[in-house]
């Protein structure tokens, strides 16, 4: 019986580490709670091309926010929570779609990415989540 529960630990383990290390494939930030982090990641924005936004309908910005980015070949290209409402990624020039959970509710949007500018996505949930 140990045997099978370490295996299955280690299993985990590096499937744990397969999904961190694919995320690391995108570079990206998130965070932007309080007006000091928004400023700093607007002032990191030239570097990225995809900005994500999240809060409820009437405003109140969300954090925790889990988000998966899909190539048009629906390879996972990107899986994080973020660490506030504002997510920045640079992904390669193409076309994704963007899954946003929140509160048990997933939300999508799709998103052509170019190499130059930055494209916003936001996503807004009702209040009563």
């Amino acid at each position: 019986m140990k045997r099978y529960l370490r295996l299955a630990m280690t299993t985990t383990a590096l499937f744990t580490l397969a999904v961190t290390a694919r995320a690391a494939d995108v570079p990206h930030i998130s965070g932007g709670i309080g007006i000091d982090g928004r400023e700093e990641l607007r002032a990191k924005e030239r570097d990225y091309n995809v900005k994500i936004i999240t809060a409820t309908k009437s405003g109140a910005y969300l954090s925790g926010v889990q988000v998966v980015i899909e190539s048009a070949k629906k390879e996972p290209m990107l899986e994080t929570t973020m660490a506030g409402p504002i997510l920045l990624a640079k992904l390669p020039p193409g076309p994704y779609t963007i899954k946003a959970t929140a509160g048990g509710q997933t939300l999508t949007q799709t998103v052509a990415a170019e190499a130059q500018g930055l494209k916003q996505v936001d996503f807004r949930w009702g209040d009563a989540r």
